[in-house]
């Protein structure tokens, strides 16, 4: 008899504990978060983009939240995604250019999800991503898609099925059904080299013929090779290509949710780590810039259950306030977990407050070049921090050379006339440089003194090699 009331108490307590209500006053929702890695958000048609390169993304609008003027915290892979899984800014969590790793004794939100009873599955295609990393904090399960045979991959009219997205099928089959659970998934495709999207060329391509897949960013910076008009317009097809395929599998994704009843109770995020140069200012890649080609990102939430349907914001809204918004969604406190990030779905989010961006000193970029490449003139100029505020409509970005710029960004979107050294706005750039004082005293006085800067890891071959394949580090043997 005590052991059945124990027993009876053991589910009756498990019941409570997963029942635990959120704002929408349902039970704990799913949470699923896409990035798109490397996508800059006026390359989607869901954004007014002129070629059709998200028609998965454009009905899932129709039904969701979409935010035209998201940001990144940074223009690179680890930066954003520490900002993503801690809702803390670069100078907090303190993995940049020059420190790779995340932090181990941050609190991510795999973390918070499995402390709160959530299942957690991490999947990513970026080795940038990778448990030699610490980026697999919280997560119970976290695939490494670079490390598993693409043999066992499932085979379609395509050819094979993409790894990340057999791999979330394989995760939602396999799921506790009794716990709610938190899927993380990282897309590459968007990132050079841009040869993932062949399916898709016949709808891109003016001129099937050219050859160049790469955007050879090194070489570029260097000052060895140029790209024609020709060659660009090659380039932004094949990214756009790239970005179609990522679009497939999001769409592929929905309609397994839907298949398996879930979609209704599941909070939906699609969005980016940053964005991409493709001879936008003269720059290849996302390094050295915080333009708004690398920095404005998409971002679209569907949860029906509390956001009504074609919504539209405005306001600016960071990587940063995805954790403290999800959380509260899920019903956990946010006095419990707190952040640097603003509940988009308060009354009043932090719209006012200005967007805030880092690229620290470019340690990484650097070990993209041979040792004999890294002293050359050409990208001495490069060799710095920079930072950006964009308030209102007026963007700085300071250069830690002293070096800066200011943009107009409702009379100047390109960001082509620099007016930091204009008379007419000296005052302006004297007023943008101090809420960038501002912001770093204030952020300074959150730092946690046990967040210490994080040491880079050992990283394994498998590791090396998927780096070297993206250009993130140099492919020789120096």
């Amino acid at each position: 008899m005590l052991l059945l009331i124990i027993l009876l108490l053991f589910i009756l307590s498990k019941r409570i504990f997963f029942r635990k209500d959120s704002p929408s006053g349902h039970s704990p929702p799913n949470v699923v978060i896409v990035v798109m890695d490397t996508a800059r958000q006026d390359h989607l048609s869901c954004y007014g983009y002129k070629r059709n390169t998200t028609p998965n993304l454009n009905k899932l609008v129709e039904d969701s939240r979409i935010y035209y003027n998201a940001y990144s915290t940074s223009c690179w892979t680890s930066s954003a995604h520490a900002s993503l899984f801690t809702g803390l800014f670069t100078i907090t969590h303190r993995t940049s250019q020059e420190n790779w790793s995340m932090n181990d004794q941050l609190t991510t939100l795999a973390e918070v999800f499995k402390t709160e009873g959530y299942e957690t599955t991490g999947i990513t295609e970026n080795p940038m991503l990778a448990r030699n990393h610490l980026f697999d904090q919280g997560f119970l399960t976290y695939h490494e898609t670079w490390k598993m045979d693409p043999e066992n991959r499932i085979s379609t009219l395509f050819g094979k099925e993409n790894m990340a997205f057999d791999l979330f099928k394989k995760s939602l089959k396999r799921r506790n059904q009794e716990m709610p659970f938190f899927i993380f998934i990282n897309f590459i495709e968007p990132h050079s080299p841009y040869n993932s999207s062949e399916q898709f060329y016949d709808q891109f391509l003016s001129d099937p013929n050219l050859q160049c897949v790469s955007n050879r960013w090194q070489d570029y910076y260097l000052g060895r090779i140029g790209f024609d008009q020709n060659e660009l317009r090659h380039l932004n097809e094949l990214y756009d290509a790239e970005i179609r395929y990522v679009d497939h599998y999001v769409g592929k994704i929905m309609r397994e949710l839907k298949k398996r009843k879930l979609w209704e109770n599941t909070v939906f995020i699609v969005t980016s780590d940053h964005g991409e140069n493709i001879g936008d200012h003269g720059m290849m890649d996302h390094v050295f810039s915080l333009y708004e080609s690398t920095i404005k990102i998409p971002l679209i939430i569907h949860y029906p259950k509390l956001i009504p349907g074609h919504s539209e914001e405005h306001d600016p809204v960071e990587l940063t306030d995805i954790f403290p918004t999800v959380l509260k969604i899920s019903g956990i406190s946010l006095e419990k977990y707190p952040s640097q990030g603003h509940d988009l779905f308060e009354t009043d989010h932090g719209g006012e407050n200005p967007v805030f961006c880092e690229y620290y000193y470019p340690e990484q970029a650097l070990r993209c070049f041979k040792k004999q490449d890294r002293e050359n003139i050409h990208i001495e100029k490069y060799k710095r921090r920079i930072r950006c505020i964009i308030s209102n409509h007026m963007k700085l970005i300071w250069g830690s050379d002293g070096n800066h710029e200011l943009y107009d960004l409702m009379k100047d979107p390109e960001e082509s006339e620099n007016l930091f050294y204009k008379e007419t706005h000296r005052m302006a750039g004297r007023e943008m440089m101090k809420t960038l004082e501002n912001i770093l005293n204030d952020l300074d006085q959150d730092q946690d003194d046990y967040l210490d800067t994080p040491l880079n890891q050992p990283i394994d071959e498998q590791t090396l090699d998927a780096l070297r394949s993206l250009g993130y580090i140099y492919k020789g043997n120096e």
